[in-house]
């Protein structure tokens, strides 16, 4: 469905809403507003209108396609084919997390960067990087470095739904974490590869599986 198109019809459906809570409105505006495409003028209820008007079946109660700001909700947003919302139905805390590292994107990798605490850096190494965006959702007490990642309240074992940690620490290993959000991996320092990294805090492409293999541990925040 084209942007137009997409506008058009949220167009209609506010101005359904709109006449759904003030009926007398409705009757004087009914000689000049427009006819929903596959409808006619004399349709017997909002939900018939708003269903024929976004091609789908009953979606409920008008309060599941818009709230009293007018807003899309979820629902709509479903309803309508090619149109998506940035987060889909992941929790808010994946968002907070993604304007984190989206803020961070660009600060110079600096040994020790970003540990001093939860205010702004000059520059992020590559745990200190991953501690920031953590503590973003809600995790983390203080920043911490790669040993002690796993260690950490509300870190749970295993790949996340939404976020993912891989984290390498183990003896005799060159210490370093990324991060993945939303499918989109974030890493400050690292190995250059042809995903990218190796700089600062950076927005990367999918790491081959065998630098993936390289870390031998792999987080999620609990719930994520």
């Amino acid at each position: 469905m084209s942007i137009s198109a997409v506008v058009g019809r949220i167009d209609q459906i506010v101005a359904m809403q709109q006449q759904l809570s003030d009926p007398a409105a409705a009757a004087v505006q009914s000689t000049t507003a427009e006819t929903v495409p596959g409808t006619s003028s004399t349709s017997s209820s909002f939900s018939d209108a708003l269903n024929s008007a976004l091609g789908s079946s009953a979606l409920g109660t008008p309060a599941a396609a818009a709230d009293t700001t007018g807003a899309l909700t979820p629902a709509l947003a479903t309803a309508i084919p090619g149109l998506t919302t940035s987060t889909g139905n992941a929790p808010a805390q994946v968002q907070a997390m993604t304007n984190m590292a989206d803020s961070l994107v660009g600060k110079p990798y600096t040994i020790g960067g970003g540990h001093g605490g939860w205010g702004p850096s000059s520059g992020y190494d590559c745990s200190g990087f991953v501690s920031a965006v953590l503590h973003a959702g809600g995790y983390l007490s203080q920043p911490v470095d790669t040993t002690a990642l796993p260690k950490q309240a509300g870190m749970a074992a295993g790949p996340g739904q939404y976020v993912t940690v891989y984290d390498r620490a183990l003896p005799g290993q060159s210490g370093h974490v990324i991060i993945e959000i939303n499918g989109q991996f974030y890493e400050s320092g690292g190995s250059h590869g042809a995903w990218g990294g190796g700089g600062g805090v950076e927005k990367i492409g999918t790491p081959s599986a065998a630098y993936l293999a390289s870390f031998p541990t792999v987080l999620h925040p609990s719930g994520l």
